[in-house]
């Protein structure tokens, strides 16, 4: 039940469908405060039900009504793909939020670039964020535009196509460009435009691959082993700051 002097997802929830009904102005906080309690109370009034700003059982049945929905709102592909690899939801969900912010991106990994390509990668931009971490933390040397730029060094030439492509992460998983050549095989730029035709689409396409051509990393979703799981999804050297994300992103999810 919520009610004034509550926090939590539940209330951001709850804000998010006040805003979306005209009857708050500002952001969604997760903290309900004199304004939320004096939009929950208008709510009630449209109603005709008591007006006493208390997010009970009446009116929550109202709000239902009005297409609220109490639960997190998964996206559909995500309860296909948690299904057919018989994993969680949650965990998936997680991942986009972590990964992506829900919005398909390509993130160019430079310093991939330069394993996969030695000499030839000297014109590609790389600023090593220290020697233990050696991916570049500068949006201009990581961004979609700088992909485009390396690609461009050597049109024509399918070896250094499908070595740009392999060095960057793609959608709302951000899965590494491997994957999607053996989604698409025998043309990488064929592959490339195949993922700017329905990022979204390929995007699930590709973290399906990726668990299913992980299977430790599947083992690990289906027990619910965290710690393991984004050891094998992100790599050793930075677990416990991502585990942290990654926590955050489920308790949001979880509400």
């Amino acid at each position: 039940m919520l009610r004034l002097g509550k926090r939590g997802q539940a209330v951001k929830r709850w804000q998010i469908f006040l805003i979306e009904q005209g009857r708050l102005v500002g952001l969604a906080d997760g903290r309900f405060g004199p304004q939320t309690d004096a939009a929950t109370r208008s709510l009630q009034g449209s109603g005709g039900l008591a007006y006493d700003g208390v997010v009970g059982p009446e009116t929550l049945a109202y709000a239902e009504e009005l297409g609220y929905s109490d639960g997190y709102q998964f996206d559909p592909l995500v309860v296909s793909l948690a299904d057919g690899l018989e994993i969680s939801a949650e965990i998936l969900q997680s991942f986009v939020i972590v990964e992506s912010g829900a919005r398909p991106a390509v993130r160019f990994e430079p310093h991939l670039a330069h394993r996969f390509l030695g000499t030839r990668a000297a014109c590609i931009p790389w600023t090593p964020k220290s020697e233990r971490q050696p991916w570049s933390v500068k949006r201009q040397e990581t961004s979609r535009a700088a992909f485009n730029r390396a690609l461009a060094h050597h049109p024509g030439d399918d070896g250094w196509a499908a070595a740009i492509i392999e060095s960057s992460s793609f959608g709302l998983f951000q899965v590494l460009g491997a994957h999607l050549l053996a989604l698409f095989p025998g043309d990488p730029l064929g592959a490339l435009a195949a993922y700017d035709e329905d990022e979204r689409l390929i995007s699930f396409a590709l973290a399906g691959a990726w668990f299913r051509a992980s299977p430790r990393a599947l083992k690990a979703a289906r027990e619910g082993d965290l710690e393991r799981l984004i050891r094998y999804y992100n790599g050793p050297k930075n677990v416990p700051a991502y585990l942290a994300k990654f926590k955050t992103a489920l308790a949001e999810v979880r509400g």
